[in-house]
This record gives C-alpha cells, structure tokens and sequence, in this order.
C-alpha cells in the first residue's frame, strides 16, 4: 500500500467517524485531525460546529479549526463561508482564517462583501482578518473601498465599524 492510499484511507475514516453523529467517535476522530488531517476534513468539522456540539468538541474543533497552515485550506473556508448551509457560524469560520493566518488576499473583495452584507460579528472578523494581512493587491484594496463607500453613501447599519474598516484598507493603499 502507498503513502498516499494510507493517508486518503486515514482521512476518509476521520470524515466518516467526523459524520457519524456518534459523540465518541466525534471526538477520536479530532483528536486524530492534526496528525492524519487534510483540508478535506474541513467542511466535516464545520458542519458539526452548526450542531451546537459538546464543550469538549467544540474545544477539540477549535484546536484544529485555528490552527490550519496549508495553503490548499483556504479554498474549503472560502466554499464554506458562501455556503447557504454554514451561514449561521460565518462569523467563526472567519475566526479560523484569522486564527490559522491564511492569506486569504485573493478574496478581499468577497470578505469586504460579506461585511457589508452580514451581521456585525461577521464584520468585526473580517476586518480583524484585514488588519492582521499584508499583500493585498492593489486593485482588489481599490474595489473593496468602493464597496465600502457605496455601503457608507447608503447610510448602513453598521457604518462606523464599515467606516473603520474603510480606514484599514485606505491605510494598506497607501503603504
């Protein structure tokens, strides 16, 4: 057997055991994620957060969920936070970029939308996501202060924290 089929193996049992529903095997199933984990196990994980899980779980998929350093984990986070299904816990799927650190600068535009678009929480996450990145193209910093003006000019609910994020972009411009 290779490597590779021992490892795809590892990781579909801790999908299956992640979607058992089975609290136990919820639980060994995390405890493994950091040794025998990939990006796959991402959206299993996510999924049992919306289940409003055990404390211990919610521990354990912290654990795992803050700590994500491969660049092949932003995509299923990016997925995540535009699935309709997963709309309740964007606020913490944010927490897990930020948290892990990924450069999510591909996406500004898309984070800047959902600021405007969400809850408070979720604009809160996303700018904190901002003010922790460096790298952010040019262009992508010039259409999300669009955004943010447009949101801004129509008097949004949150305008004062959209304002200072409009700031924190305007200041990553201007560097």
């Amino acid at each position: 057997m290779t490597e590779e089929t021992k490892t795809t193996r590892k990781v579909q049992k801790i999908i299956v055991e992640l979607s058992s529903g089975d609290e136990t095997k919820i639980i060994a199933a995390l405890k493994r994620v950091p040794h025998d984990g990939n990006y796959q196990v991402i959206l299993p994980m996510l999924e049992i957060l919306t289940k409003e899980p055990s404390s211990e779980t919610r521990i354990l998929l912290e654990k795992s969920l803050h700590n994500l350093n491969e660049t092949n984990c932003v995509a299923p986070l990016i997925d995540a936070l535009k699935n309709e299904n997963l709309k309740s816990i964007r606020a913490e799927i944010l927490t897990c970029i930020w948290q892990s650190g990924l450069d999510v600068s591909e996406d500004l535009e898309f984070l800047i939308q959902l600021s405007i678009d969400e809850d408070f929480m979720t604009a809160v996450e996303v700018m904190t996501i901002i003010d922790n990145m460096e790298g952010f193209p040019d262009d992508s910093l010039t259409n999300s202060i669009k955004l943010m003006d447009q949101a801004l000019d129509a008097n949004h609910e949150n305008a004062k924290l959209l304002g200072n994020i409009r700031q924190i972009l305007l200041e990553k411009l201007l560097d």
